[in-house]
């Protein structure tokens, strides 16, 4: 099933502290089945939310297959995990709305290490109209450590998500997208 099908299960009217954290679940629990693409092969974990800050963490185990050449989490793939981590935050904001990445720059400080847990936290700066821009740090070593920041610009766009698709999703399966992971 494809993420902007189940995209359409969404209540879009939620608007406080525990729609955030069920929408967020839901929405990173998709990653989390064997679609095959890059955000789901680095397994985003939900950490937690807060309604009023606008703001979303996640974590992320490294693997092995994440290293570059020298050892540690490639570079790329860190900047994957931060837009990632902020397309989950712009989707929940943006409602029924489809997004796009305008900019996303990101300074790596530290190397992340195989078998780290890095922990993202993306915060809202700004949510306008059609733009959105967000801020990101990167730690590891239970947040000790400083490994990576960034920013980055989203965009809104008109094509919204079909709202008919909840049906199409048999009864089992919607608890199931909507509860926490364990």
């Amino acid at each position: 099933m494809k993420g902007w099908y189940l995209m359409a299960a969404v209540d879009w009217s939620c608007n406080s502290q525990q729609d955030m954290e069920r929408f967020l679940c839901w929405y990173l629990k998709g990653f989390n089945r064997e679609s095959g693409d890059i955000y789901s092969l680095l397994h985003p974990h939900f950490l937690r939310c807060d309604y009023a800050q606008k703001s979303l963490t996640v974590f992320f185990n490294v693997k092995d297959w994440a290293l570059n050449p020298e050892g540690t989490m490639h570079g790329g793939l860190i900047s994957t995990v931060f837009d990632g981590t902020f397309g989950a935050l712009c989707h929940y904001w943006g409602k029924q709305r489809f997004i796009t990445t305008v900019s996303l720059s990101t300074t790596f400080l530290k190397p992340v290490l195989p078998g780290d847990t890095l922990v993202v936290t993306a915060k809202a700066t700004s949510i306008g109209r059609t733009l959105m821009s967000m801020t990101a740090e990167g730690t590891t070593r239970g947040g000790e450590r400083l490994a990576a920041t960034s920013f980055t610009t989203f965009m809104f766009l008109d094509k919204e998500f079909p709202q008919n698709a909840w049906a199409t999703i048999p009864d089992e399966n919607r608890d199931d997208l909507l509860q926490p992971r364990g």
